[in-house]
């Protein structure tokens, strides 16, 4: 039986459910506009309701390599499954839900890491990769609500020179 150390993580992003949804399921901007420093994303196949894509992330100073594949429901829920490399079996979801706060319209986010422990030793591990995962995935939605609220999704490319 695997074992698993799970973190889930609340942010709130000052958007629409849709744009927010669509930035997240968005795997080429991510890598065009580089919204993430500490991670690698190639993208393998595309497919209406998702794809399949190569992840590089550094925890617990190593650097994972994993093949995800991704599904997007079509109530915007996302669902990538590490089906190849350092943490085949794992999975990150994404859930979107509408929420003010104060007078302003917004989107909960709501994201679920879920890594499979080594089977030597794993649970003695597991606080110490829940903690760095807490904090890369901390650090992964502030650079989405960044992308967002403060660079704007859509991208929108800049005026020409000369264009007023």
């Amino acid at each position: 039986m695997t074992r698993f150390a799970e973190v889930t993580h609340h942010e709130w992003i000052a958007a629409p459910v849709q744009t927010v949804c669509a930035q997240f399921a968005d795997l080429d901007h991510h890598i065009r506009r580089q919204v993430h420093h500490e991670l690698r994303f190639e993208v393998l196949q595309r497919r209406a309701d998702g794809a399949r894509f190569v992840q590089e992330v550094r925890l617990l100073g190593t650097r994972q390599r994993d093949v995800f594949e991704r599904r997007i429901e079509p109530d915007g829920r996302i669902e990538d499954l590490s089906v190849e490399g350092f943490n085949r079996g794992g999975s990150v979801s994404f859930g979107f839900s509408p929420q003010a706060r104060g007078s302003r319209d917004g989107t909960e986010v709501t994201i679920t890491v879920r890594l499979p422990l080594p089977p030597v030793m794993g649970l003695l591990v597991r606080p110490l990769l829940r903690a760095q995962v807490r904090r890369a995935l901390q650090a992964a939605a502030r650079e989405d609500k960044q992308d967002i609220e403060e660079r704007g999704y859509p991208a929108t490319p800049p005026a020409p020179a000369g264009a007023q």
